[in-house]
Formats: C-alpha cells, sequence, structure tokens
C-alpha cells in the first residue's frame, strides 16, 4: 500500500513538473530522483503486471490531475474537501479493479501508512 501511495507521490511530483502547475510544484534534481526511486519501489513490491503497472499509472496521473486542479481551484475549503474525498474514492474503486485482493490490501495498508505519517508532519510543523 505504501508504494502504491508512493507511487501516487511520483506521479502526482512529476505531473506537477511536467505542467508547471505550480511554483511550488518545482523540485530539486536530487527530489525528483528521490521520487522515481520510490515510485520504482513501490512497484516492486505490489509485484504489478506490466499491464496493471500501466493502469495503475494512468489512474494515479488522473487523480493527481484532479488534485492540482483542486489545489488550484477557488473553491472554499469544504468544497474542496469534499471534491478530495470524492477523487481518493473514485481512484481506490479503479485501483480495486486492476489489483488482486492481496495487492490491493497491500495497498491500502500503505495508504493508511502515508496518512498517518502526513499526520505526523503537520504536527511537526505546527
Amino acid at each position: 500500500m505504501k508504494r502504491i501511495l508512493n507511487i501516487t507521490l511520483m506521479l502526482v511530483l512529476v505531473t506537477l513538473m511536467a505542467a508547471n502547475a505550480s511554483a511550488q510544484a518545482k523540485m530539486t534534481e536530487e527530489q525528483i530522483k528521490e521520487v522515481k526511486a520510490r515510485y520504482q519501489a513501490n512497484k516492486e513490491k505490489l509485484n504489478l503486471t506490466e499491464d496493471q503497472s500501466k493502469k495503475v499509472d494512468a489512474i494515479n496521473t488522473s487523480w493527481f490531475e484532479g488534485v492540482a486542479k483542486l489545489k488550484n481551484s477557488g473553491s472554499s475549503k469544504m468544497e474542496r474537501y469534499k471534491k478530495f474525498k470524492s477523487l481518493n474514492q473514485e481512484r481506490d474503486s479503479k485501483m480495486k479493479e486492476v489489483l488482486t485482493k492481496e495487492q490491493f490490501k497491500i495497498y491500502k495498508q500503505q495508504k493508511q501508512e502515508m496518512k498517518e505519517e502526513f499526520k505526523q508532519r503537520r504536527a511537526n510543523r505546527e
């Protein structure tokens, strides 16, 4: 699950750079290399087939583009939150169709780990 989330993170970051969606999205070469390495490690952990890998890439790219649009929208916090939840639910349902039961279980575990890691980073910031 952590790998899928890392894959998602990498796709998000790469897409941001490619689209120059935001000045904050610019990354150093070191950060780009780290994200790519995490992405590859996640793919290996999930043991995706070539077909699954392509589909997961497409799902994550679509999710990231939605998040980037959401970030740049002028919507209220509540509207953005609802849309974000909707994007996550859509991604999860698509991932469930592509991954095996065991792979999806790992995906969900990784997602939970990333959520907790994010909470900790946020708590440390405050």
